[in-house]
């Protein structure tokens, strides 16, 4: 009995052990999909993730530049990106009004 005890005591350590590992060292599970849009000089690009209730994240060279804080969306949309300019982008959906975001580019 109390053998069975300790092994499932190691069970249940070694079992969430192994969950906090995994969970630690899959940041991306967070996102569903990423899509990367280039400017139109080619010489800088942004990579918009969206997460399964499709709140975007924007990521400049790894670098998150832009995080959604709204609740997100009951249905899938789709975000676009429009370059205003080498620095700057515009990011909106069009069939939401007041989901219409401008993100300036970091210098690098």
């Amino acid at each position: 009995m109390l053998f069975s005890k300790r092994i499932a005591k190691y069970f249940i350590i070694v079992f969430t052990a192994a969950m906090m590992t995994s969970l630690v060292g899959c940041n991306d599970v967070k996102y569903e999909k990423e899509y990367q849009s280039e400017s139109p000089s080619g010489e800088k690009a942004v990579t918009v993730k969206v997460d399964y209730v499709s709140r975007p994240d924007v990521f400049y060279n790894d670098e998150c530049i832009f995080e959604y804080d709204g609740s997100g969306f009951s249905e899938t949309v789709y975000w676009n990106v429009e370059w205003i300019s080498e620095n700057e982008i515009r990011l909106h959906l069009d069939s939401y009004n007041g989901e219409d975001y401008s993100i300036k580019i970091p210098d690098e």
